[in-house]
C-alpha cells in the first residue's frame, strides 16, 4: 500500500511538471507523455489535449480521435468553452486528414459560425480546419484555393497570442505543403522574423525553421520533425524517394497519396506502364477524397508519363517547354557574353505602362485582350508565376481542356510578341515543367505588388506597432486605383479590383482611427473624407465623419454630412438608419 501510494505521488508530481510546461507554452515530448500511464494521463485535460496534439502530428488517427472526444466530454464538464472549440477545431483537421467529409459537416458548420461571431474565442486549431475545409471546398468547386490564406494566417496569429510559436510554426509549415508554388514572401519573411525571436527551446525548432526559411531541407531535417510532417516534406519538397511511412499514417489520406505516387514512379521507371495505369488510378481516388494543388499536379504529371499519347496541342505544349528550356540552357551557357537585361517597371494601377530607370516608357498594344490578362495573372502572384492549370483555370476558365490548352498556347506566342514589340529584347515569358511565368530579372517594380506588400506588413504591425503600420499605410495609400482599365469585365480580376478596395477602406479607416488618437484633427478628416469618395454608399463613413464635426463642436458641418447621405440614399431607395439620425437631432 505504501509503494502504490509512492508511486501515485510520483505520477502526480510529474503531472503537474508536464502541466506547468503546457501552461508556459511549451511541447512536452512524446516520450516524456508516454512514459505517463494511460489511466493517469486520461484524468488530465491538459495531459489529454497535449496527447491529442502529439497524435496529429505524429499519426495514431484511431487513438487521437478517441482522446479529443473524452477531452472534448472533459472539457464539456468543466464549461471551457475556448478549449472545447480547441478539441473541435484538433477533430475538424483531423476529419480532413482522413477525408472524412460526413463526420466533419456539423463540426465544421458549428466552428465557422463561432469563428465568425467570437473569433477572439478560439484557438488557433479553429481557423486551420477552416483553413483546410476551405481550401479543400476551393479545389472541388473550381474556385481559388488560396482564398483560404486569411485563415492559414489567422490561425498563426491566434497561436501567437497563445505564445505558441510552435504551433504557428506547424500552420505555415502546413500551408507550405499545401501549395509551395503560391507562397508570399512578404507574409511569409515577417513570420519567419517573429520564428527566429520566439521559437525557441522546442524539440522541432531547428528543423522547423530551416524548413520554411529555405524550403528545401535536408533529408535529416526532414526526419527531425513529427512523422507526418517528415514524410510530406520529403515527399512535396524534396522529391525524394519515397519509405513507407510508419504504420500509425496508414489512415492518412494525403499521405497515402504520395505513397501511392511513389509507386507509379517506380513502376514506370522498371517499364511497367500497364501496372503504373492501375496504380494511377488508386492515386485518382485518393484524391477525390483528399487533395491539395501539390497532389493534383503530382497527378497531371505522372498521368502524362503514363498516357504519353496526347493530342496535337499537347505535343506543341510539350515542344514549347522543351524549346523554353532549351533556350535557358543556352543561355546560361552564354551568361559571361550576354549583357544585363534592362529592368522595367510596370504599372497596372489606372493603366498598363512600362518604363526603365533611364526614362523610357512603352504602353503594351494588345492583339488578343487574354494576353494582356495573362500578363496581369502573372505579375500578381508571388514570384511572377503560377502552375499551368492555375492559369488555366483562372484566365481562361471552363471549357474543353485542349480547347483552353491550346488558347493558353497561343495567348503565350502573343504576349511574348507584344512585350518584344515594345522593347524587350530577350525573351521575358517561360513555361518549364508546368510552371508558366515572368522572367524575375527584367522586373524592377511592379505597383500592385508594391501597394498590396505594403499594406499586408501594416496590417501585421497594427497590433503591436500603430505608429509603423500608419507610416506604411500613409505610403501606400496614393497607390491605389483601379487595376488593369484597358481589361474590364474580367470575373477573376474584378475579384481582385473589389479585394483592393478592401484594403485602401480598412487602411483608411485604421489611419483615421490612429490619427483621432493622436489628436491630428486635420489628417483625421482628411482620410474620413477619402473614406466617403472611395466608397460613397457606405453609411459607416458619414457617420464616423458626423462624429468627427460633433466631438470637434461643429454642428453645421455634421449636418452637411447628413445632408450629403441623405442624398446618397435617395438615390439608392434607402434611408439612412435610426442611430445616424439619432446622432444630430436626439
Amino acid at each position: 500500500m505504501m509503494e502504490q501510494r509512492n508511486e501515485n505521488s510520483h505520477w502526480l508530481n510529474e503531472v503537474l511538471t508536464i502541466e506547468q510546461e503546457i501552461l508556459d507554452g511549451r511541447m512536452p515530448g512524446t516520450m516524456k507523455l508516454q512514459a505517463i500511464p494511460e489511466e493517469i494521463r486520461m484524468k488530465s485535460p491538459l495531459l489529454l489535449r497535449a496527447a491529442c496534439e502529439d497524435g496529429l502530428l505524429n499519426g495514431r488517427i484511431i487513438e487521437t480521435k478517441q482522446w479529443l472526444e473524452s477531452a472534448l466530454k472533459g472539457f464539456a464538464a468543466q464549461a471551457d468553452e475556448s478549449s472545447m472549440l480547441s478539441m473541435m477545431g484538433m477533430l475538424g483537421l483531423l476529419y480532413e486528414q482522413v477525408g472524412d467529409r460526413q463526420e466533419a459537416q456539423p463540426i465544421l458548420a458549428f466552428l465557422r459560425q463561432e469563428w465568425n461571431r467570437t473569433p477572439e474565442n478560439c484557438n488557433g486549431f479553429v481557423p486551420w480546419a477552416l483553413a483546410r475545409n476551405a481550401a479543400s471546398e476551393g479545389l472541388e468547386s473550381g474556385g481559388d484555393p488560396n482564398a483560404a490564406n486569411p485563415l492559414y494566417f489567422a490561425a498563426a496569429e491566434a497561436f501567437r497570442r497563445e505564445s505558441r510559436p510552435v504551433w504557428s510554426a506547424f500552420v505555415l509549415l502546413d500551408r507550405l505543403l499545401f501549395d509551395p508554388l503560391t507562397v508570399g514572401d512578404s507574409d511569409w519573411q515577417l513570420w519567419l522574423l517573429y520564428l527566429e525571436r520566439h521559437l525557441t527551446e522546442e524539440t522541432y525548432r531547428d528543423a522547423l525553421y530551416e524548413v520554411l526559411a529555405h524550403r528545401r531541407p535536408s533529408i535529416e531535417q526532414c526526419d527531425r520533425l513529427p512523422a507526418r510532417f517528415a514524410y510530406l516534406c520529403k515527399a512535396v519538397l524534396l522529391q525524394a524517394p519515397h519509405d513507407k511511412p510508419v504504420h500509425e499514417l496508414a489512415g492518412d489520406i494525403e499521405i497515402q497519396v504520395y505513397v501511392s505516387a511513389a509507386k507509379v514512379k517506380q513502376l514506370l521507371a522498371s517499364g511497367n506502364r500497364v501496372r503504373a495505369a492501375i496504380e494511377l488510378q488508386a492515386m485518382e481516388r485518393l484524391q477525390q477524397i483528399v487533395s491539395t494543388p501539390a497532389t493534383r499536379r503530382l497527378y497531371q504529371s505522372l498521368s502524362s508519363s503514363v498516357h504519353h499519347q496526347g493530342d496535337e496541342t499537347e505535343q506543341q505544349w510539350q515542344a514549347s517547354e522543351s524549346a523554353a528550356i532549351d533556350g535557358s540552357a543556352a543561355a546560361e551557357a552564354e551568361g559571361e557574353q550576354q549583357s544585363t537585361p534592362v529592368r522595367w517597371r510596370i504599372k497596372l494601377i489606372d493603366g498598363i505602362l512600362f518604363s526603365t530607370q533611364q526614362g523610357a516608357t512603352a504602353e503594351p498594344v494588345w492583339k488578343r485582350r487574354k494576353a494582356g490578362e495573362l500578363l496581369v495573372y502573372l505579375l500578381l502572384q508571388p514570384g511572377y508565376k503560377a502552375n499551368r492549370e492555375q492559369v488555366i483555370e483562372r484566365v481562361f476558365g471552363e471549357g474543353e481542356a485542349a480547347k483552353r490548352s491550346n488558347q493558353l498556347y497561343v495567348t503565350l506566342h502573343d504576349l511574348r510578341q507584344t512585350l518584344k514589340d515594345i522593347g524587350m529584347s530577350q525573351d521575358p515569358v517561360y513555361a518549364k515543367r508546368g510552371v508558366i511565368g515572368i522572367d524575375e530579372g527584367i522586373v524592377d517594380i511592379v505597383d500592385a505588388e508594391v501597394y498590396i506588400t505594403l499594406s499586408r506588413v501594416g496590417d501585421q504591425l497594427w497590433l503591436d506597432d500603430r505608429e509603423a503600420a500608419c507610416r506604411l499605410y500613409d505610403e501606400a495609400l496614393p497607390l491605389y486605383g483601379y487595376l488593369a482599365t484597358e481589361l474590364p469585365g474580367t470575373e477573376w480580376l474584378e475579384r481582385i479590383r473589389e479585394q483592393l478596395i478592401e484594403r485602401q477602406t480598412v487602411m483608411l479607416k485604421r489611419l483615421a482611427a490612429y490619427y483621432a488618437e493622436q489628436q491630428d484633427e486635420v489628417r483625421v478628416e482628411q482620410r474620413l473624407a477619402d473614406w466617403i469618395a472611395l466608397r460613397p454608399e457606405q453609411e459607416e463613413a458619414y457617420e464616423a465623419m458626423i462624429r468627427h464635426c460633433l466631438y470637434r463642436s461643429r454642428r453645421a458641418e455634421a449636418i452637411g454630412w447628413y445632408r450629403r447621405l441623405e442624398r446618397m440614399c435617395r438615390d439608392n431607395g434607402t434611408e439612412p438608419l435610426q442611430e445616424t439620425k439619432r446622432l444630430l437631432w436626439e
